[in-house]
């Protein structure tokens, strides 16, 4: 039984938080759900993009700081603190409400060492940010039902991009429902990321995560670290070999072949 815990309006929309099944989930005025965790074990990814998303740890080889643009409830964040807590976590989020829910409802560290919120737009804070800085960063930006425009904006990943160790890898989170806009976001991603980029389409679902590199793709990295999903699944409690299997068979061609035909 959903049982409501907070409900609320941004500037923009409506904000709900409901519990159900022990796992609080946060809405944005849709039935559609923006982040979900689970109290009792907050580190374990609750919705299967998140999952696929975590691919990207495996492909920097010893990931210490990382960046998280999109902050819902908190997922990654927890995620990331319990399986990396001694790095370096910042957290971009625009939204003053959703960054007070994370802590009130969803019980993220108001303090902790290493970790930094910062109530900022995406491409503003981008645009101030230390070159090189970022092993691994995730970008994960929707409203109600709809990725956020800025997604179809080549700055914002060639801004990312420019934040990233010279080994750093990106994660984004598309929703292939929206044809248009979506088109629209993966020629944004390939050109900011001068076609460094790759693609996995989750599962019985229309996300699709698009992996960007700051340098050329690490095609070796991607082989050991298909090698290593079994010692990957035990740190990290996710069965990987799957998302490796759909990343080689989606990647064949370009990016641009596959998705536009050429």
């Amino acid at each position: 039984m959903r049982r409501l815990v907070y409900s609320g309006q941004t500037q923009n929309h409506p904000v709900q938080v409901t519990d159900e099944d022990g796992v609080r989930s946060l809405r944005f005025g849709t039935s559609e759900r923006q982040s979900c965790v689970d109290l009792r074990r907050p580190w374990e990814l609750q919705l299967a993009y998140t999952r696929w998303m975590a691919t990207a740890l495996l492909l920097h080889p010893r990931p210490k700081s990382f960046l998280v643009i999109g902050l819902g409830g908190g997922a990654l964040p927890h995620f990331l603190l319990h399986h990396h807590p001694g790095a370096r976590i910042d957290i971009v989020e625009k939204e003053r409400l959703v960054i007070d829910l994370a802590h009130r409802v969803f019980h993220l560290p108001s303090q902790r060492e290493g970790l930094r919120i910062i109530h900022q737009d995406a491409l503003s804070f981008l645009r101030s940010a230390s070159p090189s800085d970022y092993h691994v960063a995730f970008l994960d930006i929707f409203g109600p039902g709809c990725m956020a425009p800025a997604l179809a904006d080549p700055a914002l990943y060639r801004q990312l991009v420019a934040c990233l160790h010279p080994e750093g890898v990106m994660a984004v989170n598309l929703w292939s429902g929206d044809r248009p806009l979506y088109e629209a976001a993966v020629r944004a991603a390939w050109e900011g990321c001068a076609g460094r980029l790759l693609r996995m389409e989750v599962s019985r679902r229309s996300n699709v995560i698009l992996l960007g590199f700051a340098g050329e793709i690490p095609r070796t990295r991607i082989r050991q670290a298909r090698k290593a999903s079994i010692e990957a699944q035990q740190r990290y409690g996710i069965d990987f070999s799957p998302f490796f299997k759909r990343l080689r068979r989606t990647n064949h061609a370009s990016l641009l072949e596959l998705l536009f035909g050429g």
